[in-house]
């Protein structure tokens, strides 16, 4: 598939991902049959056990199967804390829990328990790993989450975590970019801003530019704004900032993906301007949770690039590296989906937290 084979509308329904707020799937699946978006992301809310998550699963593949394009279909499985699985499963232990072994091992055993999990029940996107470096000013919503608070063992678990995730054919998406470890504030209640500019190119950004250079396929930019760097614009909505300093200085050139862009502080703060912002700027892929009438939101976006209020070439390009990347991982809505053997993959979660001693 190429981009010149796609309409305007079909290119920028490409680039939203919508989470579904909560067991009512019927807007995300009209969205899916009539608009043509290019991904969804999963809660927990959206399924009680492990049966209802495959078969909303397969009701959204499903709803995509005559489209052109298969879908993301994306979650937050991070493990600890940040866990998108069924009850019918145990939690697998934290990242910070596993790193303070310091056996690599380990962290791609982690990976690859979830990996294999999310792979077998169609999944193809997950958010993760963290490559925050956690320090005594982090906010309380990184403790456990973060692999260290040294940006090299940072870097490099979190390379080994993402390429683990790789080799088993589950897109990861590495986050938040330029590092969040870097404020209190926990930017789903409040807009962090930051003054210290320098540390978080000299500290917080390292682990990123690691995972750069070794193939990473997509990066989360979180909304924080840095004041010498991004002006009153979080660095998400910020198009000079991820240019600057993801496009250019890194060379970086597969995806970059929103935070979500309805979290409370973003929305309230740049309600009129962040959906022009996002789609205008360096981001290939916009992350919303769902509202009804999304199909106007959509809308608004492929009238703005009519009007040249942004550029169609932009969207191409983006559209390019999605299509790109769902191609590398053979991204397929017409496969079945098998499942995983809950009680393998519970022996096997069992089997490495026993190895952390807790």
């Amino acid at each position: 598939m190429e981009v010149n084979d796609l309409s305007l509308e079909e290119k920028v329904a490409q680039m939203f991902m919508f989470g579904i707020n909560d067991s009512n799937t019927d807007g995300i699946l009209n969205l899916i049959k009539n608009n043509k978006i290019g991904g969804v992301i999963l809660y927990k809310k959206n399924y009680n056990t492990y049966e209802e998550m495959l078969n909303l699963i397969k009701k959204l593949k499903d709803a995509n199967s005559s489209n052109k394009i298969p879908l993301f279909i994306a979650i937050d499985e991070e493990g600890g804390r940040v866990n998108r699985l069924p009850k019918e499963f145990i939690n697998i232990k934290s990242i910070y829990q596993v790193s303070q072994l310091n056996d690599k091992n380990l962290i791609k055993e982690h990976a690859r328990i979830i990996s294999d999990i999310l792979v077998s029940s169609g999944i193809n996107m997950n958010f993760s790993p963290v490559l925050d470096i956690y320090n005594n000013s982090s906010s309380n919503v990184l403790i456990s989450r973060c692999f260290s608070s040294n940006k090299d063992v940072v870097a490099d678990f979190g390379v080994e975590y993402m390429k683990t995730m790789q080799n088993n054919n589950l897109i990861p998406v590495v986050k938040h970019f330029p590092g969040h470890g870097c404020t209190k504030k926990d930017s789903h209640i409040f807009l962090p801003l930051i003054i210290n500019y320098k540390e978080i190119l000299t500290k917080h950004i390292k682990p990123f530019e690691h995972a750069i250079k070794n193939d990473c396929d997509a990066i989360m930019v979180s909304h924080i704004v840095i004041r010498k760097l991004t002006k009153l614009l979080p660095t998400s909505l910020s198009k000079v900032f991820i240019k600057k300093y993801l496009r250019e200085e890194y060379d970086y050139n597969n995806l970059v993906i929103t935070d979500d862009i309805r979290m409370h502080p973003v929305n309230l703060l740049y309600k009129y301007i962040s959906l022009r912002k996002a789609f205008s700027g360096e981001n290939d892929i916009v992350l919303f949770k769902y509202r009804e009438n999304d199909e106007q939101t959509i809308n608004k976006v492929i009238e703005m690039v009519r009007k040249n209020k942004i550029s169609e070439e932009k969207i191409n390009s983006s559209v390019s590296r999605i299509l790109r990347i769902k191609e590398k991982y053979n991204i397929n809505d017409n496969i079945d989906i098998v499942g995983c053997n809950i009680t393998e993959a519970n022996k096997a979660i069992q089997e490495l937290n026993d190895k952390l001693n807790i």
